[in-house]
C-alpha cells in the first residue's frame, strides 16, 4: 500500500528554506496533516518550540483509491500557512505574507510535483486565498495566520524517489 503521508513527507525534505518577510532569515517548511482537532493539538504543541512556519498541512479527511503500484487521490487539500498580524489589512497581506513567503512556496510545491518521480497530476489546482484564515470558524484556533490553499488531483506511485531539484 501507498502511503501518501510518508510520500509527501518524503517529497516535502526536497522544498528549499525560504527567506522570511523582507528577507529576515530562513525557514524550511513544517509538513503536517490530520482534521482540525489534529491541526490544533500540533500548533498548541509548538508554542513553546520552534516556529512550525510556513507550515504545510494535508487536511484529512480525503478519498484514496488504491492499486497496486499507486494511490489515486481526489480532492486533495493542501493548506500552506504563514503567521499573520490581525492589524494587517488585505493590500498589506499582499506584499508581504502572500508575495513574499505563500505564493514562492505554492510555486516551489507545483515545481516538486512536477519534478518528482513519483507523482502524476493534471496540474489544474483549485487555490483559495485565506486572509485570518479558518476553517469552518475554528480549525486554526486562535493561531492567526494567512493561508493558500490548495485542492487538486494526485497519484503517486510507490516508485523509488529520485533527487529533486527545486
Amino acid at each position: 500500500m501507498v502511503k501518501v503521508e510518508e510520500r509527501l513527507d518524503e517529497m516535502f525534505t526536497y522544498l528549499p528554506a525560504m527567506a522570511g518577510i523582507n528577507s529576515e532569515g530562513s525557514f524550511n517548511p513544517t509538513f503536517g496533516y490530520g482534521d482540525g482537532i489534529e491541526l490544533n493539538a500540533f500548533l498548541k504543541g509548538k508554542q513553546n518550540s520552534e516556529s512550525p512556519y510556513p507550515l504545510i498541512w494535508l487536511l484529512y479527511p480525503y478519498s484514496e483509491q488504491h492499486s497496486e503500484h499507486f494511490v489515486d487521490v481526489k480532492g486533495m487539500v493542501l493548506v500552506l500557512a504563514v503567521q499573520s498580524n490581525a492589524s494587517m489589512q488585505n493590500r498589506e497581506r499582499l506584499k508581504t505574507t502572500f508575495n513574499q513567503l505563500l505564493i514562492p512556496l505554492y510555486d516551489n510545491i507545483s515545481l516538486l510535483f512536477k519534478r518528482a518521480s513519483i507523482t502524476n497530476l493534471n496540474w489544474d489546482y483549485e487555490v483559495q486565498k485565506h486572509p485570518n484564515y479558518s476553517d469552518g470558524g475554528d480549525s486554526a484556533g486562535t493561531f492567526l495566520w494567512d493561508a493558500l490553499r490548495m485542492k487538486f488531483d494526485i497519484r503517486i506511485t510507490d516508485d523509488c524517489l529520485k533527487a529533486i531539484k527545486v
